[in-house]
């Protein structure tokens, strides 16, 4: 090593020109403070401009969202349903998307973290995802289709799709959207496996406390390092604080809101809300919770679906942003200067 620091220094003399350059860290990254999170559908294969909007917003971290587990075993994006993103363990996707993702941390950029989130079925769906990895992570399963190979072993079907999460599109941690299944044990199995993946766990609940502390106490500590809190639709009455108590964990605690533009509407619905508003709640919610940290918005489509109507004209009461660069800046500084406690 002052073999190698001594070389350094005599390169970095006269007429050299020296970059230094750090070893990748073996270690993945946890959220920043404070973490103010966008949710990114909408980002699939996305363009550029919305990439560089993003990096230049002040949001710490991306989640990019959301993705589907199918039966044969494939991924697909929620902004795509007819062509996998992963296919037989392998990345198929868009291969302009993987440089647009990584360039998420390439300086200039406020953006740290990138999670990708895995989104289960609702109510009266088809099985996917979690119904998968409950039945998959099971070595005993049977009547599995012949493209899938059970267990979190290194040869596993969630083994080889959870790799490409990691190594190809480069992400920090997985996390969680289950709405429907609410199996434990079995997350704490996959959570195990991605742990041993290099990434962190987070998770995105709005009910059922029990089922989300039970992942937290039965996994490995330091592998969950976020909770996602959805305080919009059926977590409308959700606070950070009760569920911090309730979880009885350290793990931050971060509420999600739904922003103006969500289900194609300027008005609100399904508690969204407007920059003024996301300000007030934040302000609210840390005075309950001193320790919260931060706070996210779901999600980069309906960022632009708000300009894309014309919100501000259509409904000048939803906010004054005529632009997606304007908008996602404006909702930044709703959840920065809601955790300063600036009301006004």
């Amino acid at each position: 090593m002052k073999t190698l620091l001594f070389l350094s220094i005599f390169l970095c003399t006269g007429a050299f020109i020296c970059v230094y350059s750090q070893p990748a860290s073996t270690n993945p990254l946890s959220p920043a403070d404070p973490n103010l999170t966008l949710f990114g559908r909408g980002m699939y294969p996305g363009d550029d401009s919305t990439y560089t909007m993003i990096k230049a917003s002040g949001f710490t971290t991306v989640i990019l969202s959301s993705f589907y587990i199918h039966a044969d075993g494939d991924v697909y994006s929620g902004d795509d349903s007819k062509n996998p993103i992963i296919h037989n363990g392998e990345y198929v996707g868009n291969a302009t998307w993987l440089k647009r993702v990584a360039s998420l941390k390439q300086s200039p950029t406020t953006v740290t973290r990138i999670e990708i989130l895995l989104e289960g079925r609702w109510y009266n769906q088809p099985p996917n995802t979690y119904d998968f990895i409950k039945d998959w992570t099971d070595t005993t399963t049977k009547g599995v289709p012949a493209t899938i190979t059970t267990g979190t072993g290194t040869n596993s079907t969630l083994y080889n799709i959870s790799k490409v999460l990691k190594d190809k599109i480069g992400v920090d941690a997985v996390c969680i959207d289950d709405e429907s299944v609410y199996d434990s044990p079995s997350i704490i199995q996959f959570g195990e496996m991605i742990g041993k993946l290099n990434m962190h766990m987070t998770l995105c609940p709005f009910t059922r406390k029990q089922y989300w502390k039970a992942i937290i106490d039965g996994s490995q500590r330091g592998l969950v390092d976020a909770v996602y809190l959805q305080c919009y639709d059926g977590g409308t009455r959700n606070t950070p604080a009760p569920w911090h108590d309730s979880l009885a964990t350290n793990i931050p605690v971060y509420p999600i809101f739904l922003c103006r533009g969500a289900f194609d509407k300027c008005a609100t619905n399904h508690n969204s809300k407007t920059p003024d508003e996301i300000k007030l709640e934040m302000v609210r919610f840390k005075k309950d919770y001193p320790a919260m940290s931060g706070g996210a918005i779901w999600q980069m489509a309906d960022v632009k679906n708000y300009i894309k109507m014309g919100c501000s004209a259509k409904e000048p009461a939803s906010g004054n942003a005529t632009s997606v660069s304007e908008y996602l800046k404006q909702l930044n500084t709703s959840l920065k200067e809601g955790l300063q406690g600036m009301n006004k």
